[in-house]
């Protein structure tokens, strides 16, 4: 219900508004700030940073965007699909059944087009919170669950939890799901948040790979924004070990009693820092991301001919 609910929100609220979005992106991305703006604003309203960044990338194929452009949607889109994470540390759940009652009712009854998936959207919105209280409560059994533990254990530490979050989100394809289930657990103390954190940055990473696979049989230039999307977010996560390892970075979270807060305002942080840092860097990014597609497909070549 959880993922249904998501999944929902997502897709309507792309099909609804869509075609008015995609001119934003093709407008409003004149220069790398504008980009970041533009990404974390249509994101932010999809709650899909793939489907924005997959966008990028078919509009860099056909000449619409430029690469500067491009570097600067990525960004947004990583700080945009942090919204959900904030939405399920809100909670709405007492307003969750209210919201499926009017989005069915409009569903049902309007004829027009957009009511209709508006009130799809709602039906998500309440859905979404359905399931995230059901999971919740269904994770309070895994409490004395002897392999859930041990699974758990497993994820602690630096690199093991990194990789943790990017199998999640590599097999999921999504990372706001992979957020908001680590919120869930957490709901129930069963996800430390100090563990939760290094999950969160493999989860980013692992976020690139539907990017990355959507780029496969595009130019070389339409190539190069998934790389730049993989680059920003490999370089982030090295920053914030190292950040993590010399300061108790988590500490500063701690203010706040909510877990799912504390994990939410982490995700928002990893990304807002991230984009401030690398966003004065975004031409060596491009540059460097150019240089990696050229050897790669030096490589392939290569390959080609000695078979």
């Amino acid at each position: 219900m959880f993922l249904t609910g998501m999944t929902l929100m997502s897709n309507y609220t792309t099909l609804t508004f869509g075609d008015r979005l995609k001119d934003i992106l093709s407008r409003l991305t004149k220069n790398k700030i504008s980009g970041v703006l533009t990404g974390l604003t249509v994101t932010g309203i999809i709650q899909s940073s793939c489907a924005t960044t997959v966008t990028a990338v078919s509009f860099v194929d056909a000449g619409l965007l430029s690469l500067a452009g491009a570097a600067g949607i990525v960004m947004g889109a990583n700080i945009g699909t942090t919204v959900t994470s904030l939405i399920i540390a809100f909670n709405f759940s007492q307003i969750a059944p209210l919201a499926i009652f009017i989005g069915a009712f409009m569903t049902l009854l309007c004829k027009n087009t957009k009511a209709q998936n508006t009130g799809i959207i709602m039906c998500g919105f309440g859905i979404l919170f359905v399931g995230l209280n059901t999971m919740a409560a269904s994770f309070e059994a895994l409490k004395e669950n002897e392999a859930f533990l041990s699974f758990i254990a497993a994820s602690h530490g630096r690199l093991r939890g990194v990789l943790t979050g990017f199998i999640m989100t590599a097999v999921m394809q999504s990372s706001s799901a992979t957020v908001g289930i680590l919120q869930a657990l957490a709901m129930q103390g069963l996800m430390p948040t100090d563990t939760a954190f290094y999950i969160i940055l493999g989860q980013n990473i692992g976020a690139v790979i539907p990017v990355i696979v959507s780029s496969v049989g595009t130019n070389k230039t339409a190539r190069q924004v998934g790389v730049i999307h993989l680059l920003f977010n490999l370089i982030g996560t090295a920053v914030f070990l190292v950040l993590m390892e010399l300061f108790p970075f988590g500490r500063l979270f701690h203010f706040t009693q909510s877990v799912s807060m504390q994990i939410s305002l982490f995700h928002i942080t990893f990304n807002t820092v991230s984009t401030l840092l690398l966003l004065p860097f975004s031409e060596q990014l491009i540059s460097l991301s150019g240089r990696i597609v050229s050897l790669r497909l030096i490589l392939r070549n290569k390959k080609i001919s000695r078979n």
